[in-house]
This record gives structure tokens, C-alpha cells and sequence, in this order.
């Protein structure tokens, strides 16, 4: 005959307080279950201060309303005469970083003051689709006449940033990091460089009189490797020399003339697991020319210390976003 199934009535249940019917089996005891292990925070976004003046931004700002503003807004100034009010959501529409959202911000300050902004990310953090990055509300003619220009610069920057972010996840953990190029849109790269550092690359070579990089062009017209590194040492005391080599021939001549940094020009990932062996770590190792996410980390794991991208600036994919106006 079963028994009757009693009440629950939480800690006054006849299953906790009266124990177990007669002739029923003792309950077994209770198994423990291991405490769940502390999952690791996210580690946090890397803060990346713009290392330039704002006048130079606002001077590039102006450059770029001149040239689409013009001497008006004409459509705009026509349908919208009086003091019609315009608010616009910023929203992204795919995964991605954000970079550049106070020189977006910038462009509204320059068209008019009277604009608010009411920031919802930061430059740095990962953005899902879908996501409020931002709210601007303020007098329609001048909402308009801005939004483009800085959507331009907003989706040019975090496009950058995206692109740099997926390389660096591709060589994440190992020691290899993801450096930019002189591959630059004219007049933005400082701009560029930022927006690859907010993607967690690094930015070294910021123009020709930084450091002593010598091209294939250099060796195309000079007397060879040795006299090369003897000339820029003449002219350069203490100064490092980064050279190009595009054989195994060459890497042994750099190695000899004691080169501090060697950029293996377009070599496959099996002839650099060979250089590294040769090098020895006499020399820092940067990989260069014909990188792409499907082979990054291939070469990361050879060994190289850095692995330059054309592609992090050059004919990037401009990040989508929407910006979304109501009244």
C-alpha cells in the first residue's frame, strides 16, 4: 500500500521533521558537491590615453566638415528653418571595439556647443550588436550637419581597432605581438596608430625619423648588408638598426653585422621556425608582408617576437553603425 504523500510545507515537511516512514530503508547520505571554482573576472579593458593635442584633431575635424558641409547644408537648412529639435541614437550593428568616440563627440562640440552628449562606452570596450553607444540631442540643423563627418571618423577608428583585436586574440599566448605599419591614410595616422593601440596592438614606427629601418629599397641601392650597418652606425651612435632580409643569405650577413632587429620579408612559416633556430635570440625577430589571421598565429608560435599588418589600416572594413534621429 504506498504511502501518502505528505504536504510540503518547506522546513515543517513531515519528510524533515518526522523522519522516514516505518520500514523504509535509511535516506541515503547526501553526496557533497564540490564548491564551484571562482571563474576569472574579464580582464579589464586597456586604458589608452590619446598621446596627441586635441588641436590636432579639431584642425583635421575642420578640414573634414569644410569639405562635405561646404557653404551649407542645403536641404537641411530648408526643411528645417526654425528651432526643430533632433535626437540621434548611435547604435553598433555588429560585434566589434570601439575607437574614436571623443573625436565623434569632437565633430558635434565644433558644429555647435549647444549639442549634448551622453556617452554609453568607452574607447576599448567590446561591443555587441545592438548596443547603445551613445546619445546626441540638440538643434536638428546642426545634428545633421555633423552626423556623417563623425560617423566617418568613428567608423574608420573602431574598424581599425576591430581588425587589430581580432589579430591579437589570434596570437593570445604567446609572446608575439601585433604592430602596425606605415601603411597609413594620409593625414589620419596619428589617428590610426591610436585607434590599433585601443585594439590591443602596438604602434613603434610612427614615421621615418623615430628609428633606423632599413628597406629593401635601402639594400636595393647600397653595397650590401656590412656597409650598410657600418654607415648607420657612423651617423648614429646607440641608435638601433632594424633591417630587412628577404633570404637566409641576408639573415647571416645581419646577424654578423649584429643588427638589433631583423624583419623577415615574406617568409613562409617553416623557413622562419629556421631563422629562429639561426638567430639565437641575438636579435629581435619581426615578421613582415603576406600575414593574414589565417597564418598569424602559425607564425607566433615559430618564435618571432613581432608580426607587422598592413592590414590593420590599409583598405580596412569601416566598423557598422547606425545613427538612428527622431524627434
Amino acid at each position: 500500500m504506498p504511502f501518502p504523500r505528505p504536504t510540503i510545507l518547506g522546513l515543517g515537511s513531515p519528510w524533515r521533521t518526522a523522519g522516514r516512514p516505518p520500514g523504509m530503508p535509511p535516506r541515503p547520505a547526501p553526496v557533497p558537491h564540490p564548491t564551484p571554482a571562482a571563474q576569472p573576472r574579464p580582464a579589464a579593458v586597456p586604458v589608452v590615453t590619446m598621446r596627441f593635442p586635441m588641436s590636432a584633431v579639431d584642425k583635421l575635424v575642420k578640414e573634414a566638415l569644410a569639405e562635405d558641409v561646404g557653404d551649407g547644408d542645403l536641404t537641411t537648412e530648408s526643411l528645417f528653418p526654425g528651432k526643430v529639435k533632433a535626437r540621434g541614437k548611435l547604435i553598433a550593428n555588429e560585434e566589434g571595439v570601439l575607437a574614436g568616440l571623443p573625436i565623434f563627440k569632437r565633430v558635434f562640440e565644433l558644429v555647435d556647443k549647444s549639442i549634448s552628449f551622453e556617452p554609453r562606452a568607452t574607447d576599448g570596450m567590446a561591443l555587441a550588436g545592438g548596443q547603445l553607444v551613445a546619445r546626441v540631442s540638440g538643434p536638428a540643423v546642426s545634428v545633421l550637419r555633423a552626423e556623417r563627418t563623425a560617423l566617418n571618423f568613428l567608423q574608420h577608428l573602431s574598424g581599425i581597432a576591430s581588425q587589430t583585436a581580432k589579430f591579437a586574440n589570434a596570437v593570445k599566448g604567446t609572446k608575439t605581438r601585433i604592430l602596425d605599419t606605415r601603411r597609413t591614410t594620409p593625414g589620419l595616422r596619428f589617428l590610426e596608430k591610436y585607434a590599433v593601440e585601443v585594439g590591443g596592438g602596438v604602434s613603434l614606427h610612427k614615421g621615418l625619423s623615430d628609428r633606423l629601418v632599413v628597406t629593401e629599397s635601402h639594400l636595393a641601392l647600397s653595397e650590401g648588408v656590412p656597409n650598410i650597418v657600418r654607415q648607420l652606425r657612423k651617423a648614429h651612435q646607440g641608435k638601433r638598426i632594424e633591417l630587412t632580409v628577404t633570404n637566409m643569405q641576408e639573415l647571416d650577413q645581419a646577424l654578423t653585422a649584429k643588427v638589433n632587429v631583423l624583419l623577415l620579408e615574406n617568409f613562409p612559416p617553416g623557413q622562419v621556425r629556421q631563422a629562429i633556430a639561426l638567430v639565437q635570440g641575438r636579435a629581435k625577430v619581426e615578421v613582415t608582408g603576406k600575414v593574414g589571421l589565417d597564418n598569424a598565429r602559425a607564425y607566433a608560435l615559430a618564435g618571432v617576437d613581432y608580426i607587422s599588418v598592413s592590414q590593420l589600416t590599409q583598405s580596412v572594413k569601416a566598423f557598422d553603425f547606425s545613427f538612428r534621429v527622431s524627434r
